[in-house]
């Protein structure tokens, strides 16, 4: 009622929206959120003068309340704080926002009906950019796991390549192949929530860590059913540590229960692990890979992809036994 006097008109009211705030909760942990949102109101309060009114007035929203301010000084404020978010980073994550803004003439519409033209505004400014802000999200996350753990860009590609393969010898459409080689090469993006020394421990794991490395499935499929364009493909990243035999995370599914681009992944990621250096092994051979597969074949492991997976993927028979 204040702001609403006639020496203030006109009166310009923004809605703001952080896009992936969600995302950056889900991926680097709510206290990282809590940072992204403490950079906005910064960045924000930075871009008013000192009579203008900012405010959070939701999880990832806020609005602002600009006296004295036309058409013309809307955008060149909205173009500023724009600017200004650009340059900004939390982590991995840039700053993005969605912007909408409406200007109160006069008494003639209230304060309540300007804000909904705002907000209105801002969901067609987010429907436009948000999903490109979210891609840009999850290649942030690829990236800075990429750095936090030496071997993921390499492992990711190789997973990624024996799936496809798998999958074109069990004569799945292209569509699906393809969906496949996505899966694997995002399959582990929830590892970004496990602290590196964790990640790189050359010794073996403590009951919380191992718990905490469990997690990673789960996270992955938050992230990715935030993304359109991955969200197909978030069941088969949650359940790919499923087991054969029901003993596997998070679900306990058993059998043909578990997504079968999962159980793809879970054989290829297997044998790319064990053919490969890791922190607390060395590398093994090709054969040696072949016996764990077949040992682990109706418990760990759908048995009949591993059989596909060994005699046309890695082109060996049953002499390799």
């Amino acid at each position: 009622k204040e702001l609403e006097k006639e020496s203030n008109y006109p009166i310009a009211v923004f809605m703001i929206d952080i896009n992936g705030l969600k995302m950056t909760n889900d991926a680097f942990g709510h206290a990282t959120g809590d940072k992204l949102l403490q950079k906005v109101a910064k960045i924000l309060k930075s871009s008013c003068r000192s009579e203008d009114i900012v405010g959070r007035v939701g999880g990832d929203e806020f609005a602002l309340f600009l006296p004295k301010t036309n058409e013309d000084q809307a955008k060149n404020i909205q173009n500023r704080i724009l600017s200004v978010a650009s340059e900004a980073k939390v982590k991995a994550i840039s700053v993005s926002l969605a912007i909408g803004y409406a200007i109160k003439e006069d008494e003639s519409v209230t304060m309540d009906e300007v804000k909904t033209y705002a907000e209105n505004a801002m969901y067609q400014n987010k429907l436009k950019h948000g999903k490109e802000m979210r891609n840009k999200t999850i290649n942030s996350i690829l990236e800075t796991l990429k750095d936090k753990y030496a071997g993921e860009e390499e492992h990711s590609k190789k997973v990624a390549e024996y799936a496809a393969d798998l999958a074109r010898e069990l004569n799945l459409e292209e569509s699906m192949i393809k969906e496949v080689e996505i899966a694997a090469q995002v399959h582990d993006i929830g590892k970004i929530v496990i602290p590196i020394e964790v990640l790189n421990k050359s010794g073996e794991l403590s009951i919380n860590e191992y718990e905490s490395v469990k997690k990673h499935s789960e996270t992955g499929y938050h992230i990715l059913r935030a993304v359109d364009e991955y969200m197909h493909i978030a069941d088969s990243v949650l359940h790919h540590h499923e087991r054969w035999d029901g003993s596997g995370y998070p679900g306990k599914l058993k059998g043909e229960e578990i997504p079968l681009i999962a159980r793809i992944i879970s054989i290829a990621d297997a044998y790319e692990a064990i053919t490969s250096y890791r922190p607390y092994r060395n590398e093994r051979g090709v054969t040696c890979a072949i016996k764990e597969l077949r040992a682990n074949a109706g418990t760990q492991f759908d048995p009949k992809l591993v059989e596909t997976f060994i005699n046309n993927v890695i082109k060996c028979d049953i002499r390799c036994k």
